[in-house]
């Protein structure tokens, strides 16, 4: 890999307030682990403040972005105790500033001495210029950035007491730094500038020389607006943070597991680096010990043939059974059979509740459950159906009752979520398309990006229930609105992780035994907890855990550092 022309780390200490935004004293949050082992959050010495510091980046975009992941978990934890950032840098007797560590490549310092003769000798030496230079000209930006102060330590430049811009949460700008960093270059040159207007034609220049990427900073820097009412921009800002609780900054095709497993690491400190955004590939480092997680739970530590066999649902619904597992009666059939035989085989389940499903397909796809008795026709056409998606379809019993999945990792149930399907609660005065359309503007649907559809399988669904989208229900009738109970249709989590009894966690931990399976979601069908009857339908080697992580109600369970625990990267 070609070496960067420098590393950056950013450090700002974030001044927590309450609502009324007066300095509260903290509490070191449980959720962000030892204080003194956390590299990235840290309790301030006067207790009023938490320090975030980002881990040594290879470029502003990436320091940048690691500090914006940093403050949007911070804020998460501040927002659900009532409490903000104040983004200014003083408040009563209290101040808050950003610190900048800068580190200048030495293989790049080389090739700049060969072009201009004039630098110093030795990285040592041109830190001094540019720590000598600094106090001479850092008065030109006191009207931006406050009273500057530079030291050199070990191999860094650090250029510390920083002022807070308040117009962007992390308390500093990407152009901030850009140009912070080309003026900590333009230290090591002569320069005539009186005016900051003049410095910035000099900072153009170095740039350039420097090969830098700081143009757009310089032509825009500006002092800092004055707000007029500080409290409002503050809860402004910790919103804004908050409603980024599902979502990265800068990696927008992640999967949601990644996400929760990103965001769960920078809880507890520990680095990370997104290697394949397209396909969640992402490696996590903490002093030292790296991990590479994809999807968010695929990982080395479960076997090659783990996905392989768990794939394949006929396969595993067998060795389920061997393991006195109950499972749903089922048959397999083969596309190569005669359509006489696959009458035959089939006929037993005329007129019965039944689920056909492709043997081998995930998320949904080719299944078609009949809930009430299904006709000779209904279930050779949903067969036909399968068939597109594989050459081997499975025909088992309908079980009733509710599904819910089951999240075992390291042979542990961590987490129970129940998938309702996509509803409404009427209040009475709306219709259910105006019901629709509130919904959908919920941040759980709306942040998660899965709208409640009004497509033309809600349209039938409703007529079966006689009703349709200008239809008014009554005060809290719950109206269900398809079949199917997937998120991305619409659907919703329920955490039931606290309410699901012992015996049937216990139950999703031996299917998941069954198959040495490490990160491992199990569903199963209960009617009722007080009984002992499941059938468990389906084991999963890839489960979707962002409906435990972050479910539409319920607390969730934090499934990502359960992963991170599994492979060792922990405080």
């Amino acid at each position: 890999m070609k070496q960067e022309k420098y590393s950056v780390r950013i450090q700002r200490e974030a001044l927590v307030c309450n609502n009324n935004g007066k300095p509260t004293k903290l509490i070191y949050p449980k959720t962000f682990g030892d204080s003194e082992k956390n590299n990235f959050i840290k309790l301030g010495e006067n207790k009023y403040s938490l320090y975030l510091r980002t881990p040594i980046s290879k470029s502003v975009n990436e320091a940048y972005n690691k500090l914006v992941e940093i403050t949007n978990v911070v804020i998460l934890e501040l927002y659900n105790k009532n409490n903000l950032i104040w983004p200014f840098s003083t408040n009563g007797n209290y101040e808050s500033k950003i610190k900048l560590d800068i580190k200048i490549d030495k293989e790049y310092y080389e090739e700049l001495k060969e072009n201009l003769e004039s630098l110093p000798n030795g990285i040592k030496s041109a830190y001094n210029r540019i720590s000598k230079n600094f106090e001479k000209r850092k008065y030109l930006l006191e009207n931006i950035y406050g009273k500057m102060y530079i030291t050199i330590q070990d191999e860094f430049l650090s250029v510390s007491n920083i002022n807070l811009n308040p117009l962007d949460k992390t308390g500093i700008t990407e152009n901030d730094l850009y140009y912070l960093i080309t003026f900590l270059f333009g230290c090591l040159i002569d320069s005539n500038a009186k005016t900051l207007k003049e410095l910035n034609r000099e900072l153009l220049k170095v740039s350039k020389t420097f090969g830098l990427k700081s143009q757009n900073a310089i032509e825009n820097v500006l002092s800092k607006d004055s707000i007029s009412n500080q409290l409002e921009h503050a809860k402004k800002l910790m919103l804004e943070g908050y409603r980024c609780r599902y979502s990265l900054n800068k990696y927008k095709k992640l999967v949601a597991e990644s996400i929760a497993n990103i965001k769960d690491a920078i809880s507890q400190g520990i680095d990370y680096e997104v290697l394949n955004e397209a396909k969640s590939v992402v490696q996590f480092n903490l002093n030292g010990h790296k991990e590479f997680v994809i999807e968010g739970n695929k990982t080395d530590r479960d076997s090659y043939i783990f996905p392989i066999i768990t794939d394949d649902k006929y396969t595993a619904k067998m060795i389920m059974a061997e393991h006195g597992i109950n499972v749903p009666k089922a048959i397999l059939l083969d596309k190569d059979m005669d359509s006489e035989d696959i009458e035959n085989l089939v006929s037993q389940f005329y007129n019965s509740r039944i689920v056909i499903k492709p043997r081998n397909t995930n998320y949904g796809i080719g299944i078609t459950v009949f809930s009430k008795p299904a006709t000779k026709k209904q279930i050779l056409n949903a067969i036909d159906y399968a068939f597109k998606f594989d050459t081997n379809v499975l025909v088992e019993q309908y079980q009733k009752g509710m599904e819910y999945r089951f999240l075992v990792i390291d042979g542990k149930c961590l987490s129970v979520a129940h998938r309702r399907a996509a509803s409404v609660v009427g209040d009475g005065k709306s219709t259910i398309e105006e019901l629709i359309k509130m919904k959908n503007k919920e941040d759980w649907h709306a942040l998660t990006g899965t709208p409640v559809k009004m497509d033309e399988p809600v349209i039938e669904y409703l007529k079966l229930q006689n009703l349709n989208l200008k239809s008014i229900p009554s005060k809290g009738r719950r109206i269900t609105l398809r079949s199917n109970s997937n998120c991305s249709t619409g659907g919703e989590s329920v955490d039931y992780t606290d309410t699901m009894p012992t015996k049937f966690k216990k139950i999703a931990e031996k299917a998941a035994k069954a198959f040495n399976g490490k990160i491992c979601g199990v569903d199963i069908i209960i009617e009722d907890f007080n009984k002992d009857s499941y059938a468990i339908i389906e084991i999963n080697d890839n489960p979707g855990y962002s409906i435990n992580e972050w479910p539409y109600e319920g607390k969730g369970e934090r499934i990502g550092l359960s992963v991170l625990n599994l492979l060792g990267v922990r405080q």
